[in-house]
């Protein structure tokens, strides 16, 4: 079987080798596309440099291959018979496009066979420009403190990133916390409270690796004729991915739901009801009703971990 695979193999790192490995473990006869200097930029590593590592590594297969150079996405596809193509994710679409220039070409189509997304332990994709910049290792590895913004400056809020962060990752991380308006009236309702979650996030990514926006709100469940108090979460990496979650749900005693309608935030009514002021950024109302069972951080936190968990198992979710 004729394979055919290319890349810039600027550093052979987990996925360039796991293309490799999938490309020579499934042909007898491998084509290996490595492009040529100055086709990518901010690529610091010569072609001939390259070409020697991907040799270096794939003389243990003991299979016949060759290394072109190429100028394009299409390489020696075009002119040369192939029966499958192994891409990353990333370049599937260019798969795609190749096919569709072949058979215009009346030539066959490549089966195209994709690897699984590599991630570094910071939970995002491992890739060459963030190994060049310091970032991480070949393998992975987080080289440099992280750094995540936090779109309020709530106490309770901030400590339930924390909380949650340090509990997924295991190296340094910079918090910074930002006073930001959340787009949306002071007591969400509904979609409000996603929308505000999610502008915080966005208004404070410059310059972090992951920025997260917690925002609290009423959602009227018409099933059972009442208010639930939900926390969302918005969670944006600095490659625009956004992730979203929300915390468990509670209802407030019909007092506070009356002050609310009348016009009075959820936090003023429930300073009123306990006596606790700016009880918001302390054990919160769900520290309050539930006597200490549970408080504000732990409630929001739940909201931050469910937005992590498409990024937890982001095998899962982006392959």
């Amino acid at each position: 079987m004729k394979v055919v695979l290319g890349g810039t193999f600027e550093f052979l790192h987990v996925g360039h080798r796991a293309l490799l490995d999938k490309a020579f473990e499934m042909g007898d006869e491998i084509t290996i596309g490595i492009t040529a200097d100055g086709f990518k930029k901010g690529v610091k590593k010569g072609f001939e440099e390259r070409k020697r590592a991907v040799e270096e590594y794939v003389k243990r297969f003991e299979k016949n291959f060759k290394i072109v150079k190429i100028h394009d996405i299409f390489g020696p596809t075009l002119e040369e018979d192939f029966d499958v193509i192994v891409v990353s994710p990333e370049s599937k679409k260019n798969a795609e496009i190749i096919n569709k220039e072949r058979e215009k070409k009346n030539m066959k189509r490549m089966e195209i066979v994709s690897i699984p997304l590599f991630f570094a332990e910071d939970l995002m994709p491992i890739s060459s420009r963030r190994i060049r910049a310091g970032e991480i290792d070949e393998e992975g590895k987080r080289l440099k403190k992280m750094v995540v913004h936090i779109g309020s400056e709530n106490p309770s809020k901030i400590r339930a990133v924390k909380m949650i962060f340090e509990k997924i990752f295991n190296f340094e991380i910079e918090y910074v916390p930002h006073g930001v308006d959340s787009g949306v009236p002071p007591q969400p309702f509904g979609e409000e409270t996603i929308k505000g979650a999610i502008n915080r996030a966005k208004k404070i990514m410059n310059g972090a690796d992951y920025s997260v926006g917690i925002e609290a709100g009423l959602f009227y469940e018409e099933s059972i004729g009442d208010y639930l108090d939900r926390a969302y979460c918005a969670v944006l990496d600095k490659y625009g991915r956004l992730t979203i979650g929300h915390s468990g749900g509670f209802s407030y005693p019909p007092e506070v739901i009356k002050m609310v309608k009348e016009g009075m935030e959820v936090g003023e009514a429930m300073e009123r009801i306990s006596g606790i002021e700016e009880i918001k950024k302390k054990m919160g109302a769900i520290g309050y009703l539930s006597k200490g069972i549970i408080n504000r951080d732990e409630f929001n936190s739940h909201a931050v971990l469910m937005a992590m968990i498409p990024r937890i198992r982001g095998d899962l979710y982006l392959n």
